[in-house]
């Protein structure tokens, strides 16, 4: 003691309030040892008499512990202890301090049992840990009796530790070995091993890199050096990471990939699925490194362009357009206005070029050139325009009758056609002629704000968002209520960001203009812009969902009276999108009015039934009873709540949840799992006792993943069920709950889905169970469903639904219907189910009924990779942070979910948490150190591999492009139904060719011909309407019914042509729909019509076109509906020019299942190589 004071006299400089602190540490750390003595005496002389004390003494000690703490929640100290066992690996210190022998390698060939040591410790919360033996203070040479040793310890005893301040500094380093859980890093302190399970990190490091190592370090102003020690390491990150770098493949190996001559990539980093060769173009994340020749090594790949020979792809710019993405543009007059009959003029447009390469203008055609009043002049010869060329087209106009007519006319390049129009107006005077000249300019001004319909379409929603009209409101299915437990915020469209979207001319404008206003949008996605980010991105998903809503909208229209409701007709109804909900309204006005007089008023209708082409709505009630036919001018308005929960949720999530739930690093355990489970074989036992599984065939993966999530261990953060196509993720998912029902008696259980099928699933899963009674969960519905009868009859009695307002603050009306439907359940109905099953928006409606926080301890998610992040949000806030778990299941790799407006696809508004999660570290794959779970940390996630659903050869293809290969089909191929009603169906192939007997997929190849109709954007392609429909008719000659078949086609228009082939034929129809309509379903027999054929301007269409090409998630979802039998039709020519459908034709030919018109030649090439063995790179 004496010696720390003279320190303080005799040291001015030192800070007063350090050695107070140090003089209290080892104060109190004297304190805690007399007091243990004491009580051990104590103890041996009256054990029995100690028992009611005990308890009382550890409290006080651990009280005066925390007192000690309190300010500070590590600490390091210098201690001295007697070496009492030491192993190869570790060694005990005083009997209960353990330590690892590298961290005395120093000295570890001197130690004995016996040595007294000085070592230096860092204790963070109550873990105390061995961070270096520094010295040896006193040899044991000879045997020493395990007497000496007790009494060496107790003379050590009363000896104080010495305390020193630690400091947090960033330590630069190399990378020099990796292994399975811990990393070797050379230092400025020497070789250093850090363990990865302890640490936060932004990536999977590797051997060569160049790191930053974030540490906690021993300091003390007595140090001669100051550098201290490193007593811990908290964080890892590379030294630098360049994003967005573009890098050429220059070589290919088995385990690496060249990127350039200082640059490389790990075959283990590149997309699931993706293949790269010889001089494809990626955009990379690069880190600093040094391996071999390599400086810099490609943490994350983005594929830009893919090389396969003479299809390959190249870059806008290379393709020959110019910045206005117009391959040729027309300029100059394109009106003409006269008084004069028969009268001949001459007019002149300009063409222009802006292709990289020479075009040829073939030909000029006047449409309806025998009437047309338009003629050409000149050119009359095909004509070349070299690259930024222009060329002179002259037209003879010749009037030939009175008023206005529009002539179309079409210019025929060798690669595209131009299609322009002429107007020519006749007027009588010379007034007429000046209106007219007036006229066509007002419409020209009207038009400026868009160059095409969608643009026009957002000038006009504009307006209407504009008009602040007194509403008058209608009669509400529900009579809305006044007093709820929280209201949530209206978070209205702020003014600036609407006028942006829908002022502004130009998309790529637009974008450039709201991230110049809004510049978090070019930071990455963290806690501090996590808000700010979501608020924009569901704020311009409302204006998108605001213009798409105007379709909806009639100059003039009149209702028709239908009972108590005014019904309004609408052609196409159940095939319009967005769909009209209950609940969304109608707003009627006057068309005579003027909208700027401030005294016009709009009458609300609500929407109470939607049928099959007309609408009921309902008004208020003097409107209702006067209306008398007259017509009104229509807008129509979505309900903005679904908006209103995820914005709440979204501004109170980081603080309910946390950063490390948001933006999980590393994994923490708990001190204690939620549930002290473990396994024995493929049996889970609790204290002993054996659990029983519900479900009695699940394979030992599935048993794993239940078994993962009880126990629970990692501390808040969302566990994971990656569950590949016919994996059975929900059979896993409705066991887990089962079990935390069991097992857990205090949980109470949130269900969260994308739609409203896949909550149903579940519900029907858990009835089917019979392991709970009815009353232990509920399946939440939305009016909407009761009133569209979308409810399942086998449901309806554990259906409800729920009212918001608050208890007490009105009448209760809950209704229970014959079915055993609960309608207008109010907070003391809701919520005190164990489990409550409902889609992500509807569970949001507890958000307003004032549970307390806790009230809910889980949210499972099923699918939960379709639904956007505020949507997963909305349950999860209702959760707190030290008591909750989160589980979300779903595949990664299919579908997205739906997000209408462009720039928030480009943000990655559609990008789910389930899939932002799986790029985080923790999430990442890391085969060499989790061999045994397919590289994935079985603490946070499992990946199911068993697939229960195809044919091996069937799932062939999606298994090696997207699981890496994983999959393990259950299916036989030679003794299941599958494969029996394949061999039945071979007949319907008229080939002599040998196909492999178990061999499931099949690739008619067409040569046909892509349309669109003036009415529509959307494109159909007759010839395989054709095909798709003959192979129908063969498969039921074959006794195949119609529910065995599904036809999955990428555009509404193929659909709609097929749907027709049917109807008009009267042929039962099988499904037909898009690939989302069959995310989630299966088939014995899939067939798939991918409609685009544009063989002559190849390279532009499969730059530019939709559907399945450079889509990788909607043809995964397409090719993995099939059980049995798998047939695409398609242009392989347009096809092979993405990797994914390369790989299917190949696949196909290969195995003589490839029928129709010739391959491509790049493909016959590829067919007939050997495969060429990779080598090795050796560094």
């Amino acid at each position: 003691m004496f010696t720390y004071v003279s320190k303080f006299f005799t040291n001015p400089g030192r800070n007063r309030e350090d050695i107070v602190e140090s003089l209290n540490r080892e104060n109190s750390f004297l304190d805690r040892k007399l007091m243990e003595e004491k009580m051990d005496q104590q103890l041996k002389a009256n054990p029995n008499e100690m028992d009611g004390v005990l308890s009382d003494k550890i409290a006080e000690l651990t009280h005066g512990l925390s007192e000690m703490d309190v300010n500070k929640e590590s600490f390091c100290t210098a201690r001295k202890g007697v070496i009492t066992s030491l192993e190869s690996d570790r060694g005990v210190i005083d009997k209960d301090v353990f330590f690892d022998c590298k961290v005395a390698e120093d000295i570890i060939l001197d130690l004995q049992v016996g040595c007294v040591v000085e070592y230096l410790t860092f204790t963070t919360g109550e873990a105390m840990r061995v961070v270096k033996v520094k010295r040896i203070l006193e040899h044991c040479w000879e045997d020493t009796s395990q007497q000496e040793i007790e009494k060496a310890v107790d003379n050590l005893k009363n000896e104080k530790p010495k305390f020193f301040n630690t400091e947090t500094r960033r330590v630069l380093g190399l990378i020099s070995q990796r292994l399975a859980s811990s990393i070797d890093v050379e230092t400025d302190y020497g070789q250093l091993t850090v363990e990865l399970d302890n640490i936060e990190m932004n990536f999977i490091p590797t051997n060569g890199d160049r790191v930053r190592l974030e540490c906690n370090i021993q300091l003390d102003d007595g140090f001669v050096d100051k550098q201290g020690e490193i007593l811990e390491v908290t964080k890892l990150f590379p030294t630098r990471i360049q994003e967005g770098e573009k890098c050429i493949v220059q070589r290919v190996y088995m385990d690496i990939v060249v990127l350039g001559p200082e640059t490389y990539v790990l075959k283990t980093d590149l997309p699931t699925g993706t293949e790269l060769h010889l001089d494809d173009i990626v955009l990379a994340d690069l880190i600093e490194c040094q391996y071999s020749k390599f400086t810099r090594r490609a943490i994350r790949i983005t594929p830009l362009e893919k090389n396969f020979g003479a299809t390959k792809l190249t870059q806008q710019g290379s393709m020959g357009l110019s910045v206005s993405g117009l391959a040729v543009t027309v300029t100059g007059v394109n009106r003409f206005i006269t008084t004069e009959l028969w009268q001949k003029q001459s007019v002149s447009i300009k063409l222009t070029n802006n292709l990289n390469r020479t075009l040829r203008l073939e030909s000029i055609t006047v449409c309806n050139d025998s009437e047309s009043q338009l003629s050409v002049t000149s050119p009359l010869e095909s004509k070349e325009m070299t690259s930024g060329s222009e060329i002179t087209v002259t037209f003879e106009i010749h009037t030939q009758f009175l008023g206005e007519a529009i002539e179309k006319y079409e210019l025929n390049f060798d690669l595209l056609k131009v299609k322009r129009v002429f107007t020519v107006i006749v007027c009588k005077t010379k007034e007429e002629a000046a209106e007219a000249e007036k006229r066509m300019i007002a419409a020209e001004a009207l038009i400026a704000p868009g160059r095409n319909s969608h643009e026009r379409s957002r000038f006009y929603a504009n307006q209407v968002w504009c008009n602040k009209l007194d509403v008058i409101p209608g009669q509400h299915i529900v009579t809305k209520r006044r007093f709820v437990a929280l209201r949530l915020g209206s978070f209205e469209v702020p003014k600036q960001l609407r006028q942006i979207c829908l002022t502004t001319e130009r998309r790529q404008e637009m974008i450039e203009t709201i991230e110049q206003h809004y510049s978090f949008l070019r930071e990455p996605l963290s806690v501090k812009t996590y808000m700010h980010r979501f608020r924009l991105l569901l704020h311009l998903e409302e204006i998108e969902c605001f213009v798409n809503f105007r379709n909806y909208d009639r100059d003039r229209a009149h209702f028709l009276r239908d009972g108590e409701f005014l019904t309004l007709q609408i052609e196409n109804l159940a095939e319009r999108r967005p769909s009209l909900v209950i609940g969304d309204t109608v707003r009627v006005i006057n068309p005579w009015s003027d909208p700027n007089s401030g005294t016009t008023k709009s009458y609300e209708g609500i929407i109470h039934k939607v049928l099959f082409d007309r609408i009921l709505l309902k008004f208020q009630s003097s409107f209702q009873e006067k209306y008398n036919g007259e017509d009104y001018r229509l807008e129509f308005y979505f309900s903005r709540y679904s908006f209103r929960k995820q914005h709440h949720a979204i501004s109170k999530i980081v603080g309910v949840i946390g950063e490390d739930f948001l933006f999980p690093s590393k994994v923490t355990k708990r001190e204690n799992p939620q549930l002290d489970v473990y396994m024995k074989d493929d049996d889970m036992y609790l204290y002993d006792s054996k659990l029983e599984w519900y479900n009695q065939s699940l394979n030992a993966i599935q048993k794993r993943a239940v078994f993962n999530i009880l126990r629970g261990e990692a501390e808040n953060i969302p566990y994971v069920l990656f569950g590949p196509p016919g994996s059975g993720k929900t059979v896993t998912l409705v066991e887990t709950l089962l079990q935390l029902v069991r097992n857990l008696p205090g949980a109470r259980i949130l269900v969260g889905t994308p739609s409203n099928s896949s909550a149903d699933l579940v519900t029907k899963r858990l009835i089917d169970s019979k392991a709970l009674l009815q009353g232990d969960f509920i399946r939440l519905v939305s009016f909407n469903q009761v009133e569209r009868d979308l409810i399942p009859p086998e449901l309806m009695s554990y259906c409800a639904t729920s009212d918001v307002g608050a208890v007490g603050s009105c009448e209760d009306k809950m209704v229970v219907t014959e079915s055993g439907l609960k309608l207008c359940c109010q907070a003391k109905f809701m919520g005190t189910h164990r489990i409550t099953i409902s889609t992500c928006t509807t569970l949001g409606n507890f958000l307003q009924l004032g549970f307390p926080a806790g009230h809910f301890t889980h949210v499972l998610f099923d699918e939960a990779g379709q639904c956007t992040e505020p949507e997963t949000m909305v349950p999860i806030v209702m959760l707190t942070k030290k008591r909750c778990q989160v589980v979300l299941s779903g595949d990664p790799r299919q579908l997205q979910s739906v997000v209408h407006t462009q720039i928030g696809k480009k943000m990655g508004f559609s990008i789910s948490f389930l899939e932002r999660l799986l790029e985080r570290s923790p999430y990442r794959k890391d085969l060499q150190r989790f061999p045994d779970s397919s590289g994935y940390n079985p603490l946070v996630l499992t990946k199911l591999l068993y697939n229960y659903r195809a044919l091996p050869s069937v799932m062939s293809i999606y298994n090696r492009l997207f699981y890496d290969d994983e999959l393990i089909p259950v299916v036989s191929e030679t003794d299941s139904r599958e494969s029996r009603l394949l061999s039945k169906l071979r007949c319907v192939f008229e080939t002599e060719k040998d196909i492999p007997q178990a061999h499931g997929t099949f690739f008619y190849g067409i040569i046909g011909e892509n349309r669109q109709n003036n009415d529509s954007p959307s494109w159909f392609n007759p010839q395989e309407v054709r095909e798709v429909f003959l192979m129908t008719i063969a498969l039921y000659r074959a006794n195949v019914t119609a529910d065995q078949i599904g036809i999955i086609t990428p555009y509404q228009k193929q659909v709609k042509m097929l749907r027709s082939m049917f109807i008009g034929t009267d042929v039962v129809m099988p499904k037909i729909g898009s690939v989302e309509e069959f995310q989630g379903q299966e088939r014995d027999i899939m067939l798939i019509s991918t409609v685009r054929s544009s063989e002559e301007i190849l390279r532009l269409d499969a730059h530019f076109s939709l559907g399945f090409v450079r889509c990788s998630k909607r043809f995964n979802v397409a090719v993995s509906r099939a059980r049995a039998m798998m047939i695409i039709f398609g242009n392989p020519h347009l096809l092979a020019v993405d990797e994914c459908w390369r790989q299917l034709i190949l696949f196909c030919a290969k195995n003589n299942a490839y029928f129709g018109c010739d391959l491509p030649q790049m493909l016959v090439n590829q067919e007939d190589e050997v495969p060429v063995c990779l080598e090795t790179f050796v560094p």
